[in-house]
């Protein structure tokens, strides 16, 4: 089958989320379950994660990623209040099928995300604590400006965002937290619309919230669940605006287990509606964290 062939309807249907560079559900800064606890100085750990991901859309549009991630951390106070750096990275794999099948894969590496983290108040003996962190994703991810679909997204990203947690109940947490996502320009951008071509894209900010319930049944082993709201996000093409702004409702559901040899986490998540082209049908998460 040849790109001329692909149907008119899935072209209109997937335009927004190749030209966004193909990262919809991970635009929104999400938290794991206890991430606004504050941690006390001098720890580290190192953290591997295994994504499998399926999106679908209208006429049979599918796009599979698979993920390994890597993640490296390493708290410290700051005028003697808990501080924390992280480094995440990643290597994967993008595969459109179905109605997409034309279009090349794409084998490489992620952006790479650099956080700061500050914790301005924090109340060990009631388990509250409120935490802002800063974000700034480079663009060093696999990326070509012949495919439609990449690893990486070729331009800066980055956001700030504020949380809270508290205990509410014997063994329950509750979180909520707010972000902005900033995007910067990605001047080699590709178009699946043959009349637009390559281009310059531009974005508005993107405004995400989030909560979850986390619940330690015991020493061992806890559960959690979230829920995600992500609004904005409208993409601009060679100056035209592209009347697509982003609304979805995610959820996300995780065992934890605390072993001698560190933290295993396994979590699902889809979405529950979403107007973007493409929509989790299936995100889930293998997680193993080691602590030092």
């Amino acid at each position: 089958m040849q790109r001329s062939a692909l149907k008119p309807k899935a072209i209109s249907l997937v335009t927004f989320a190749v030209a966004a560079g193909f990262s919809m559900s991970s635009w929104a800064i999400d938290l794991q379950p206890g991430d606004a606890t504050a941690p006390p100085p001098g720890l580290r750990s190192v953290q591997l994660s295994y994504l499998n991901a399926e999106r679908v859309g209208a006429s049979n549009a599918r796009v599979n990623q698979t993920q390994v991630h890597f993640r490296y951390v390493h708290a410290f106070d700051l005028n003697q209040q808990p501080t924390l750096f992280y480094l995440h990275t990643g290597t994967g794999k993008t595969e459109p099928t179905g109605a997409l099948t034309p279009y090349r894969s794409d084998n490489g590496m992620i952006d790479t995300t650099l956080v700061l983290a500050y914790w301005p108040y924090v109340d060990r003996a009631s388990k509250t604590f409120v935490g802002v962190a800063g974000y700034l994703i480079a663009p060093t991810g696999s990326y070509s400006s012949d495919r439609e679909f990449n690893m990486g997204e070729n331009r800066y990203r980055w956001a700030g965002q504020i949380a809270y947690q508290t205990r509410i109940a014997p063994d329950l947490d509750w979180m909520s937290a707010f972000d902005t996502l900033w995007f910067g320009k990605n001047d080699e951008s590709r178009s699946l619309d043959p009349r637009e071509g390559l281009g310059t894209l531009q974005q508005k900010a993107l405004y995400s919230a989030q909560t979850g319930l986390l619940y330690h049944v015991n020493q061992r082993y806890s559960l959690a669940a979230s829920y995600f709201y992500s609004q904005g996000g409208e993409t601009i093409f060679n100056g035209v605006a592209k009347n697509n702004e982003v609304k979805s409702h995610r959820y996300q559901v995780s065992a934890i287990r605390n072993t001698s040899f560190g933290r295993l986490t396994l979590q699902y998540g889809q979405d529950i509606d979403n107007n973007a082209a493409l929509e989790d049908k299936r995100r889930v998460f293998l997680r193993y964290t080691k602590f030092f």
